[in-house]
């Protein structure tokens, strides 16, 4: 069996590493930590079973979304043998993202949302990528292929729903990345007690946009959940 040393970062990742992480906070200045809202009206509500399923079902769908996420970044950063079917299993998520919005926007929404949310994820791995070679320049490319494409999420999401404002989606999206982005910093970094903070708030900032999106759902369908 062989083993691995760890040894220190070089000094063109640490530098890259901070840059990685000054650029995107630089880029989502102006967003909102959600995973600090208030999530205590759907604690305290009574709804009925139709729409318990529908809140049900997609923190199930965006929970897997951060878990395969996470699970990725960590087969990314290692090159584990398990690289090409994590990927794909995250890959799969965003179709059955795209698919569960389709009882409500049609076949063509549906399949414009996982193309885009597709595209979120190869930009996350092409990040990754040019990070661990030490290109700050790619990293800077990137990251503002990646900004763009969320803003594009969050305004696809707003035009299907009044009920979700623009800006509160685009605040999402921003801490979704934020947060994202922390995770993979804390894997380069190998500093695990960080990994594993960033993975805690993400799965609670993710929760909180599922239910802001079923929020929409119900506001803009309410006789499809009595």
């Amino acid at each position: 069996m062989k083993t691995t040393t760890n040894r220190p970062i070089p000094l063109g990742l640490t530098m890259l590493i901070a840059l990685f992480g000054a650029l995107l906070a630089l880029a989502l200045s102006g967003g909102h930590d959600a995973s600090a809202q208030d999530d205590a009206t759907h604690a305290s509500s009574a709804i009925s079973e139709k729409e318990l399923a529908l809140r049900q079902d997609m923190r199930k769908l965006w929970e897997d979304h951060v878990t395969w996420t996470r699970l990725t970044i960590i087969s990314l950063t290692t090159d584990a043998p398990d690289t090409q079917a994590t990927v794909g299993r995250l890959l799969t998520n965003q179709t059955h993202i795209g698919n569960a919005v389709k009882p409500f926007y049609g076949k063509q929404a549906g399949n414009q949302l996982t193309a885009l949310l597709k595209e979120h994820i190869a930009i996350a791995a092409d990040l990754i990528a040019v990070a661990r070679k030490g290109d700050t320049a790619a990293v800077s490319s990137e990251q503002k292929r990646w900004q763009a494409n969320a803003d594009a999420i969050a305004a696809f999401l707003s035009r299907a729903n009044t009920n979700w404002k623009p800006a509160a989606m685009r605040a999402m999206m921003r801490s979704h990345l934020r947060l994202t982005t922390n995770e993979v910093v804390a894997r380069l970094t190998k500093d695990w007690a960080a990994d594993v903070r960033a993975y805690d708030r993400i799965h609670v900032q993710i929760l909180h946009m599922a239910d802001m999106l079923s929020d929409g759902l119900v506001a803009q369908f309410p006789a499809r959940f009595r």
